[in-house]
């Protein structure tokens, strides 16, 4: 898996409304004596006990619907050496399933999905030192190292849309969404969604407006209000009316974001944010330049804060962010036939962003331990702060027929905050070099470069009073997270137009980087397979 560790902080990418107008969505039509399905199977084995395996298909039923379907698995069971020299097993699985069932009316198009997903993870890691012997013992009273987990998420989608609709025109759609999403370890999540989309054209421009209503539920969580084991239940209703004008060199769209959530255990909160990009286009499809100003009210319901970080606490009730502002630009274009490039910056200010850190504990139990022994729990607390994040970003493309593709991506991020001396877990900086290279017809060649800049891990330490009367005293310990530098290369080559073979070596540079403080990724390791298109 590639790490992620950007959270929501950055939750929305740029927006921009100004697009070359695009083609008018075309109606399938078909033969009888083509070929009116496909489908794609492909599969392999690796190191680590890898094992993977996934399958595409789709059928065309009439000139205007579509049915298809996609698996995959892959698991490992294999085994990683921590900080402290113990070597210990990290097994997982991923298994993902999908239905979809989409009908074409005129320009209009109907999605009907049905999702499975379904992660299983053991909580593997142990930061900086051996792994106590009490906690190898079979049964471990004091965190959950070497529990099992595992995530299962199933959900309906409905979406009606028109993807070929631009400014000029009338405009109606939706997406309906639910979910629900369970633990091994005992919690349960409803979401439900439904989210709208309506533009009237009107004299002077056009008139927009997107709106949604959601509910969130969640049980067998540690209460962040009433500090009890019960229950989250939240409903969050959002409109964001605005209006949008165009000319020949530019365009604009100004409006508002507000938001009303209500909570069973709290008073309503209503929150309200400007919206407003303005895009200027000196040469057409050449330069462009743009310049925004939004705010988003960040809901961190349970199953998001879950797949953010999978080793978080499993009792985890996080208090939903608010982003007061974003004000972003920059620049975009063509340096030259196959190269494009991209600047631009974007500063925010966020209210309570949470960040992840571990707790140390001492244990004096009688009956194992003749003195006291520290332990740190292995899962993730969370605590807050209010965050200024500054963000520098660049991008460049290069395309030559085809032959060879390179795309390049950098960020660089400041960070200052209210209280906590570091952004705990956030990089000082990132990049992405990605490489595609069509050796001829049946050989091509893939390489993708990641780098992460060093991230500070915080551990609390909780230190026992030397009297009964006396309080806890913590202690902050602060870690360095080395960089991180992980390199892919995959090739393909193709036996017959059916027919083709891969290999792929994840983690070239042998890298046992860590993705959250305590947990490294397996070194070096490859998958062989082949696939079969039918």
């Amino acid at each position: 898996k590639k790490p992620v560790f950007n959270y929501s902080i950055d939750s929305k990418p740029v927006e921009s409304n100004f697009a070359v107008t695009p083609l008018k969505a075309a109606t399938i039509e078909t033969n009888t004596d083509k070929q009116s399905s496909y489908g794609f199977l492909k599969g392999g084995i690796g190191n680590y006990n890898r094992a993977y395996g996934e399958l595409f298909f789709n059928q065309l039923i009439t000139q205007k619907s579509i049915f298809g379907l996609h698996a995959k698995h892959i698991s490992s069971s294999g085994s990683v050496k921590l900080e402290g020299g113990d070597k210990v097993e990290a097994p997982f699985s991923d298994n993902q399933a999908e239905i979809y069932y989409n009908q074409f009316f005129n320009e209009k198009v109907l999605a009907l999905i049905a999702d499975y997903d379904r992660d299983a993870f053991n909580y593997y890691g142990y930061p900086k030192d051996p792994v106590p012997p009490v906690l190898l013992e079979d049964v471990n009273r004091f965190n959950l190292f070497g529990t099992k987990q595992v995530f299962s998420k199933g959900g309906i989608t409905i979406k009606l849309n028109n993807p070929a609709a631009t400014m000029k025109d009338r405009l109606f759609g939706f997406d309906l969404d639910y979910h629900y999403f369970q633990t091994k370890t005992g919690q349960h999540e409803n979401y439900f969604q439904l989210k709208a989309n309506w533009q009237q054209p009107i004299n002077i421009g056009t008139f927009l407006v997107r709106a949604s209503a959601s509910y969130n539920q969640a049980d067998s969580v540690l209460n962040r209000i009433t500090e009890k084991f019960g229950s989250r239940q939240q409903t969050w209703l959002y409109v964001n009316p605005a209006i949008y004008f165009t000319g020949k060199m530019a365009n604009f769209e100004a409006g508002i974001n507000l938001w009303y959530v209500t909570d069973k255990d709290m008073n309503a909160q209503m929150r309200l944010t400007p919206k407003a990009i303005v895009n200027f286009v000196p040469v057409k499809n050449t330069f462009k330049m743009y310049i925004g100003l939004d705010g988003s009210f960040i809901d961190n319901r349970y199953s998001k804060i879950a797949y953010e970080n999978p080793f978080v606490d499993p009792y985890h009730d996080v208090i939903n962010s608010f982003e007061r502002i974003r004000f972003y630009g920059g620049i975009d274009g063509k340096i030259a036939p196959g190269t494009k490039f991209k600047i631009g910056f974007d500063y925010s200010t966020t209210d309570d962003q949470p960040f992840y850190y571990q707790v140390q504990n001492s244990y004096n139990d009688s009956a194992t331990m003749t003195v006291p022994v520290p332990i740190v729990n292995n899962d993730f607390y969370i605590l807050y702060d209010n965050i200024n994040r500054f963000r520098l970003n660049a991008e460049l493309f290069y395309t030559s027929a085809g032959k060879l593709d390179l795309s390049l991506k950098g960020n660089y991020y400041v960070y200052n905050l209210d209280e906590q001396k570091e952004a705990w877990n956030l990089p000082e900086w990132d990049a992405t070099l990605s490489a595609v290279y069509g050796f001829s017809d049946r050989l091509n060649f893939s390489a993708d470069f990641y780098f992460i800049g060093q991230r500070k891990a915080l551990i609390k330490e909780n230190v026992p009073p030397a009297a009964e009367n006396l309080p806890y005293t913590t202690i902050d310990h602060s870690y360095n997270l080395k960089t991180v530098f992980d390199l892919n290369i995959k090739g393909n080559y193709k036996f017959t137009d059916k027919l083709s073979g891969f290999a792929q070596l994840n983690n070239f540079g042998f890298q046992k980087y860590e993705r959250w403080y305590g947990y490294p990724v397996q070194s070096f390791n490859f998958l062989v397979g082949a696939s079969y298109s039918f």
